[in-house]
């Protein structure tokens, strides 16, 4: 039955997924090398060389431990981590001395113009 269906795509020998198919029928045990030699015409040498190439890349992968980042030492992070803490300090302290200039203008801008910019926060009364 597996022959059959594998011989029904025979005219993609060469098709990657066909292949697939060939070598997972023979690994799992469902179709011998003289059935596929006999139904296919793929000799054993052919079947060694495809059961190669799977191993090496569909199970290989999945065996191996994915590369991982080497870890830095501890001193060497925390030196990294108090150059970053120093730079966000001047950062904060940038964005400190920005909120006072807008301000300071908006102080300047109300008093020269006679307007009220700032926002009011307090909720308005709901007269009853």
């Amino acid at each position: 039955m597996i022959i059959n269906d594998l011989q029904r795509n025979k005219k993609n020998r060469n098709f990657i997924p066909y292949l697939r198919k060939v070598v997972e029928s023979y690994r799992s045990g469902l179709v011998s090398s003289t059935e596929l030699k006999a139904g296919l015409q793929i000799d054993f040498k052919r079947v060694r060389h495809l059961n190669r190439w799977y191993f090496k890349h569909r199970i290989l992968p999945l065996l191996k431990p994915k590369k991982t980042k080497k870890m830095k030492s501890d001193n060497a992070r925390i030196k990294e981590l108090e150059v970053k803490i120093k730079l966000l300090e001047k950062e904060k302290e940038f964005f400190k001395l920005k909120a006072v200039a807008w301000e300071t203008l908006v102080d300047v801008a109300e008093e020269t113009m006679h307007i009220s910019i700032k926002k009011k926060f307090a909720p308005k009364r709901l007269k009853s």
